[in-house]
């Protein structure tokens, strides 16, 4: 999941310009078949590489392009087949560095089933179900330089029903996290307090800066707060928090595990060179070392069932990346299939 505050250890700017359908699936009877329900083990990873979206094989080692994407745009939601994507409206100008007027879409990858939700960016799956939270824009953005003017709302939408509500007036906002079936937000007039949103008439105010908030928990009940001073976990039910013990670095990339249970974490090194993965067991905050220092700990995922997560790291100084997928029960990884070049893993099948 990205969070918008959430340090991580490479920034990738990507230029939007590209529009059409998401791709074209090639119709093949061998193609495997995504999880309609949570497996014991995951027998693939699905994976965008610059614009080529391909599936890797566990089992075989071997990488299979399953079609090309008009953007790099590219959100996959962690427990069902649906993607969402964002691409230039038709009124877009040539070369535009940030999206004056993105259009959001879905694509079933297992159905192939399409929807253009219409205007919006900045979308969030929620977890473990079919919801997408996305900011709308409510009038032409104006974008100059690294910031786009102009009001939104944030707005919640089912890719299942295709039902949408809208959570906010309109305002400038960033989404945080989902936290059960609220959205946390940052509301840009006011940064003191992390708004968590559960209908235009149910918003309360956490007592907690959204730069602090590193993620949620699925269930609602939990918050990983990371400050200067360390990382806690806030007890939403009692309002208790607990000091974890991750040793010197900085919180990076990492996910909550479907099940609220643990938390996969990379934690950069003081000189912000190298990351190691750590294991936090939720209910008793316990830290397990998962990796040594490695160049980095991308995209991090988990399967449905909570059993395995998985994570792309660098290989050497090169732009190629290599997956490893580990075992919630023993902390073991094993890194599986070839190099794959400037990847990001969208989930695990």
């Amino acid at each position: 999941m990205s969070v918008p505050f959430r340090l991580v250890g490479i920034l990738l700017v990507v230029v939007l310009t590209a529009v059409g359908a998401l791709f074209v699936l090639r119709d093949s009877a061998s193609d495997p078949p995504l999880r309609s329900e949570p497996s014991a083990a995951a027998t693939s990873a699905l994976y965008l590489s610059d614009d080529t979206l391909g599936r890797l094989d566990f089992k075989s080692g071997t990488v299979e392009p399953i079609g090309q994407t008009p953007t790099t745009d590219v959100y996959a939601s962690e427990g069902t087949p649906w993607i969402a994507y964002v691409v230039a409206g038709d009124g877009a100008q040539g070369g535009e560095d940030f999206l004056a007027e993105p259009v959001l879409r879905t694509i079933n990858v297992a159905t192939e089933a399409t929807t253009e939700i219409g205007p919006g960016f900045n979308p969030l799956w929620h977890p473990t179900d079919t919801r997408l939270a996305y900011l709308r824009p409510i009038e032409r953005r104006q974008c100059s330089g690294e910031r786009c003017d102009g009001l939104f709302e944030v707005v919640v939408y089912d890719a299942d029903s295709k039902a949408s509500t809208v959570l906010t007036e309109p305002g400038r906002f960033n989404l945080l996290a989902w936290s059960g079936d609220r959205v946390l937000v940052a509301d840009e007039s006011d940064l003191a307090v992390t708004l968590s949103l559960g209908s235009k008439d149910d918003v309360q105010g956490l007592n907690l800066e959204p730069s602090e908030l590193w993620d949620a928990s699925p269930d609602g009940r939990w918050l990983l707060r990371s400050t200067s001073e360390g990382s806690t976990l806030v007890d939403l039910d009692t309002g208790r928090e607990r000091a974890l013990s991750m040793g010197r670095g900085v919180l990076a990339d990492g996910a909550w595990s479907p099940d609220s249970k643990h938390i996969v974490a990379g934690v950069l090194n003081e000189a912000r060179t190298k990351t190691r993965a750590l294991l936090i067991d939720v209910p008793s905050g316990e830290v397990r070392e998962v990796t040594d220092e490695l160049p980095g700990i991308l995209g991090v995922t988990w399967t449905p069932d909570a059993r395995q997560f998985g994570f792309l790291t660098f290989v050497d100084r090169s732009n190629r990346t290599e997956l490893n997928l580990c075992s919630s029960l023993d902390v073991r990884c094993e890194v599986l299939g070839p190099p794959l070049r400037r990847a990001i893993l969208l989930r695990l099948e």
